[in-house]
């Protein structure tokens, strides 16, 4: 039974995510670098055993020494910070039969050896060296040479002191050694590095085969005995993987051709074996040297020339695809003038598919050429005939082309010969650039210029009369200068402020009537009937148009053709939501006024408006003073009045009936007790009176407890019944409270004296941010709130807090007062 089996990235996926979850913490990263340096200390030691299998003298001399490829791949793939890994390797496969000073000398050789290597090979490379260029090939050999001679120089030194060595060996040990670990960095290095590097694809079946194929032939002509005598004849194998298997290829097939020559070499076989076992060394490994470096700089040399074939291939689409999906038509003629190819956007520009150009003479398929005066150009010409015949590039030629279906494109035309190599033309290309767009942008921008011109002149006049109105000048002054800006910016002979009267007529308030030109003088009266632009606007409240008064019907639509005015645009000017009158410019002009002249109007309208409304908050802002002072003047005449007439005559009272108290007390102690008793009473009185007065100024229950309290105390005091309803227990900021409290009063005050009521309903009630008060009767209406200043004064004193106040009071049918006052 047949078990399906997971693919290699299902069990990978989850190692990957507890890597990257170690990697995201400090701790998880020193782990991982822990692990790392043990990792590569065991493959250290692996390569050193490696090694010294295949050394010769049972171990005593190598001609390849693997754990320095090792070191230098690892260091260079994943940086030197795990050198510790080559410190414990190198102990742990050191000889302690050694004096424990030249084990620690060759450790620290060789731990410089491929520290220095790997540094220098990153830094040659820009970190990475994939050796497939000839550059890291080289680099490898360098970096190699450099720290191998390190470990050479800490080797042979540490034998030397440790008495390992007699003195005159040392040139020969030192030779030795270095060859040894340069023959490791050149065999392994490559291999490690080849295989972790990325960009290489998988390898196919054909691939697969063909590689086992080359393995088995390397290792017959490295081992058969008729080969053995023949070092050389692996060559032809190491170059065909170096040119079929690139860097890859050739890095596995030199560690394969190393590794059975230094075992054959090692068990006295194969042609490098000689009468002494330094000749033996010396010739294996220069034939080692020969063949990494040979099939390493071939294999680089094979994948540089792959990369740049692929990006030859890769160019040539790119620039098919460009030449074809281009904006710019391109045509290619040859030196009989034929069309030979076109591409995507020839044949949209032109209109005819490239069968259809292909193969014919420019007359032969396009007609209809005109440059940019209007004259007829021939189609050879736009098609670079000139450039064909003189050698030389032509640019800067626009003409218009008509398409098969009548459609026309104006197209900037470029042409240059191809050369042959007797420097004759043996073809043109033509490009054509579509720039219908262009042109119509060009003209878009003109347009754009010229508005914005207008703009800004229409802006500066604006700024002219947002000036004059922010100068408080008089309405007057304003209407004047609006109707001069309003003529000179849309350049109209006539230009009229207009205001809507109660009797159906319009008054001319303010004219601009250009120098020379006959039009209407300002306090012209206009009935409203008709079919002008004021009678319009008066009935739509809108901006209206007129286009030509021809047929319109009206006196004042009579007079307007009799002064030859042919057309006429109006806006409306609004004041307080009501329609207060129209701005009005007329032309004599057949074309009539722009197409913007309405949005232009209402902006200049706006203003008007604006001071119209200035106007009148300067007049009412000087009213609501005076009425200020008025309510002031009043409050103190009534207080002076009330202690007059009250407190004061009682207190007066009270004196004398004391001092009649004082002449009775000794004679008639009963009757001076019995004027006591009245001093008292009138004392209580005056009392009461100065404490109702106080009251009236300002309730000290107000202040104390609140709106709802002084409401209820005044429901005691008052007049007319009184219903209370919603008032609010929580505490309002003082200036509403006070503010509602007095409104309350003060319509009760007006209930009780003028409404003949018999019932008042008081409600206070916190609605979205505001205070609504309602005090309404069942009295006989009528009020009139400009009629007295006790309203006014409300008034006043409600919109001080941004609020409103608002009376209604039907005849017959009782008073509502109203406010909302904001409570924030």
């Amino acid at each position: 039974m047949l078990q399906q089996v997971a693919h290699p990235t299902t069990f990978r996926a989850p190692f990957d995510r507890r890597l990257a979850a170690l990697q995201a913490t400090p701790a998880g990263r020193r782990w991982l670098d822990a692990g790392a340096v043990v990792l590569l200390a065991g493959l250290y030691y692996a390569a050193a055993k490696i090694g010294l299998r295949l050394a010769y003298l049972d171990g005593a001399v190598t001609a390849l020494w693997p754990p320095v490829g090792v070191g230098i791949a690892a260091l260079v793939l994943y940086g030197p910070r795990l050198w510790p890994g080559i410190v414990i390797g190198d102990l742990l496969a050191a000889d302690y039969s050694t004096p424990m000073g030249t084990v620690m000398g060759q450790t620290l050789g060789n731990t410089l050896e491929v520290v220095v290597a790997a540094v220098i090979l990153r830094r040659l490379t820009n970190g990475r060296p994939a050796m497939d260029r000839v550059g890291d090939v080289l680099a490898l050999v360098a970096a190699g040479a450099v720290g191998t001679a390190i470990s050479a120089s800490f080797g042979t030194a540490s034998l030397r002191l440790g008495d390992i060595i007699p003195a005159h060996e040392v040139g020969e040990v030192w030779r030795t050694w270095w060859l040894s670990d340069f023959s490791g960095a050149l065999v392994v290095t490559p291999l490690l590095l080849a295989w972790a590097g990325r960009g290489y694809g998988r390898l196919g079946r054909r691939e697969l085969v063909e590689g086992a194929a080359l393995l088995v032939i390397l290792v017959l002509l490295a081992e058969l005995p008729s080969q053995r005598d023949v070092p050389y004849v692996v060559f032809p194998v190491l170059i065909w993987a170096a040119l079929r298997f690139g860097p890859r290829g050739a890095a596995s097939a030199v560690v394969v051709v190393s590794g059975l020559t230094v075992w054959n070499t090692a068990h006295n076989a194969g042609p490098f074996v000689r009468e002494s076992i330094t000749d033996s060394l010396l010739s294996s490994q220069l034939f080692l040297a020969a063949a990494a470096l040979t099939s390493l700089v071939l294999g680089a040399v094979t994948a540089e020339r792959t990369r740049a074939g692929e990006a030859l291939v890769a160019n040539e689409e790119r620039l098919r695809s460009v030449v074809h999906s281009m904006a710019e038509g391109l045509i290619v003629r040859d030196a009989e003038g034929v069309i030979t190819d076109c591409n995507a956007a020839a044949e949209q520009i032109l209109g005819r598919s490239r069968r259809e150009l292909r193969g014919h003479r420019p007359e032969a398929v396009l007609d209809g050429v005109v440059d940019g005066d209007g004259a007829s150009v021939a189609p050879e010409r736009l098609l670079g005939e000139g450039a064909l015949r003189s050698g030389a590039a032509e640019a800067g030629f626009v003409a218009e082309v008509r398409q098969p279906g009548g459609e026309r494109r104006w197209v900037a035309i470029g042409s240059a010969p191809v050369l042959g190599r007797s420097g004759r033309p043996e073809g043109v290309v033509t490009t054509l650039a579509d720039i219908t767009e262009r042109r119509a942008a060009e003209q878009r921008l003109v347009d754009s210029e010229r508005a914005t011109r207008v703009l800004a002149g229409e802006q500066t006049a604006l700024r002219r009369i947002a000036t004059l109105v922010a100068a408080e000048a008089t309405p007057a002054a304003v209407f004047e200068r609006v109707t001069e800006e309003v003529g000179r910016l849309l350049g109209v002979p006539s230009a009229s402020l207009m205001r809507y009267g109660a009797d159906r007529r319009a008054t001319a308030v303010a004219t601009f009537v250009a120098p020379g030109t006959e039009g209407f003088a300002p306090g012209t009266l206009m009935d409203l009937d008709g079919d002008t632009v004021v009678a319009r606007v008066y009935r739509s409240g809108r901006t209206e148009r007129v286009d030509s008064y021809e047929g319109a019907g009206g006196a004042m639509a009579h007079r307007l053709r009799a002064l030859g005015f042919r057309s006429s645009v109006a806006a409306p000017v609004t004041v307080g939501g009501g329609l207060w009158g129209a701005l009005v410019a007329s032309t004599r002009e057949p074309e009539g006024l722009p197409d913007d002249a309405e949005r232009r109007l209402c902006d200049f309208a706006e203003l008007v408006a604006q001071a119209l409304a200035n106007a009148a908050a300067r007049d009412e802002l000087a009213a609501s003073r005076a009425r200020l002072v008025e309510v002031g003047d009043a409050e103190r005449q009534r207080l002076e009045r009330n202690l007059h007439d009250g407190a004061q005559q009682r207190l007066v009272a009270l004196a004398l009936q004391l001092r009649l108290v004082e002449a009775r007390l000794g004679g008639d102690p009963e009757a001076a007790r019995r004027d006591l008793v009245e001093a008292r009473h009138h004392l209580d009185q005056a009392l009461s009176e100065l404490r109702e007065l106080a009251r009236g100024i300002h309730p000290a229950v107000l202040t104390d407890r609140g709106l709802r309290a002084a409401v209820e105390a005044l429901v005691n005091r008052a007049p007319v019944p009184m219903e209370v309803a919603d008032i609010p227990d929580a505490r309002l900021p003082e200036p509403v409270e006070t503010a509602a409290y007095y409104l309350i009063a003060e319509a009760v005050t007006n209930v009780a004296k003028y409404a003949h009521a018999t019932h008042v309903a008081v409600s206070a009630k916190a609605d979205d941010g505001h205070l609504v008060v309602r005090v309404s009767d069942d009295g006989v209406g009528g009020a009139d709130p400009s009629g007295g200043t006790g309203l006014r004064g409300l008034s006043d004193r409600v919109e001080a807090l941004h609020g409103h106040l608002r009376v209604e009071s039907p005849r017959g049918g009782g008073t509502e007062v109203s406010a909302e006052i904001p409570i924030g």
